[in-house]
C-alpha cells in the first residue's frame, strides 16, 4: 500500500539533540522495511549534537538554507539544492550558521534493530543550549 504523510500532520520528536526533528515514514507509521525518512529544522544559530548511526548510513538534502555538516577529518557547507551523504559510523554534527532557517530531508538506512540503537550521542545537551 502506498502510504502518504503530512509533515504538518507529525509531532517533532521529543528529544534534547537541538532542531525539530519529524520523522515522516518509519515502520510503525508506513511500514517500511529499509529504512526511515523525515525531516530536520534548524533555526539560525541551533546546532544539532554530534551523533553517528552504528547501523545506518544517512543522506540529507538541503530544502531550504544552509547547514554546516563537521566531522572529524572535514566540514561540508551544504546550501539549498544540495545532496549529502554521510557513511554509518561517521560521527557528524549539524548547524546552522546562516541567518535563515534550515530545512533538511535526511534518510537513513538500513534499519538499526531497535530505535534506541539507531542513534549514538556524542555531546552534551548543554552544547546544544549554549550554540542556540
Amino acid at each position: 500500500m502506498v502510504t502518504s504523510i503530512h509533515r504538518s500532520k507529525v509531532e517533532p520528536l521529543k528529544q534534547d539533540r537541538g532542531g525539530r526533528l519529524h520523522v515522516l515514514l518509519n515502520p510503525k507509521t508506513a511500514g517500511t522495511t529499509a529504512g526511515f525518512l523525515g525531516t530536520l529544522a534548524l533555526n539560525p544559530g541551533e546546532v544539532f549534537l554530534k551523533h553517528f548511526h552504528p547501523y545506518s548510513e544517512e543522506c540529507f538534502y538541503v530544502v531550504a538554507g544552509t547547514v554546516t555538516i563537521e566531522n572529524d577529518l572535514s566540514t561540508v557547507v551544504a546550501t539549498e539544492g544540495t545532496a549529502v551523504f554521510v557513511p554509518k559510523n561517521e560521527p557528524h554534527r549539524l548547524s546552522n550558521k546562516g541567518s535563515e532557517e534550515t530545512i533538511l530531508v535526511f534518510f537513513c538506512s538500513p534499519l538499526a534493530p531497535s530505535p534506541a540503537e539507531g542513534h549514538v550521542l556524542l555531546e552534551e545537551e548543554t552544547v546544544a543550549s549554549v550554540s542556540r
